[in-house]
């Protein structure tokens, strides 16, 4: 059931990323809701189920991008499992609009990195015909960055939401045992 419920939150954030964003762009840049989310999950620290919810954004981003498939999976899942050991191991505090900022900041250079480096290696094994270079990636990256941050708090609250919704249905599921 709760792959369920995941499913239906990436297919909204998806539809609202590319229905109602995709119309208002910042310098040529749109947010990424379902990085937001997979980032969101990552750093959440008692359950593995960010590997699904980064799987799953990843492929229906490299469904819509006109990169090399398994660019966006890849990376999501890269960044997603770092962001989780380094919130299981080295963070001990809660989460605030700092540790939120610096977490995205990196993470999104990470992602973009990432890609480059994707699309750079098939273009050399000749995977396909052309690759965005490194300096075209970069010059999006501090409206991007200012476009994420923006809606990354309420995407932050959006996942706290769907994991409340998903305790909630195991409370009720277990039952009252008296």
């Amino acid at each position: 059931m709760k792959y369920v419920i995941y499913l239906i939150s990436i297919i909204l954030l998806l539809g609202i990323n590319l229905g109602l964003f995709t119309q208002i762009p910042l310098k040529g840049q749109i947010p990424n809701l379902l990085f937001l989310f997979a980032l969101c999950a990552s750093l959440e620290k008692k359950d593995f189920d960010f590997f699904f919810i980064s799987f799953v954004c990843g492929a229906f981003l490299d469904f819509y991008s006109t990169g090399f498939f398994g660019g966006f999976t890849l990376a999501f899942l890269t960044v997603s499992l770092c962001m989780h050991l380094v919130a299981s191991n080295i963070l001990v505090m809660e989460f605030n609009w700092k540790t939120l900022s610096a977490a995205l900041a990196v993470s999104l250079l990470t992602v973009d990195i990432i890609l480059c480096l994707y699309g750079f290696m098939a273009f050399k094994f000749n995977w396909t015909s052309g690759y965005t270079g490194f300096k075209i990636i970069m010059s999006g990256f501090i409206p991007s960055l200012v476009y994420n941050g923006l809606l990354l708090y309420p995407v932050y609250l959006f996942s706290n939401f769907v994991k409340r919704t998903l305790d909630n249905f195991r409370v009720r599921s277990r039952g009252v045992i008296r």
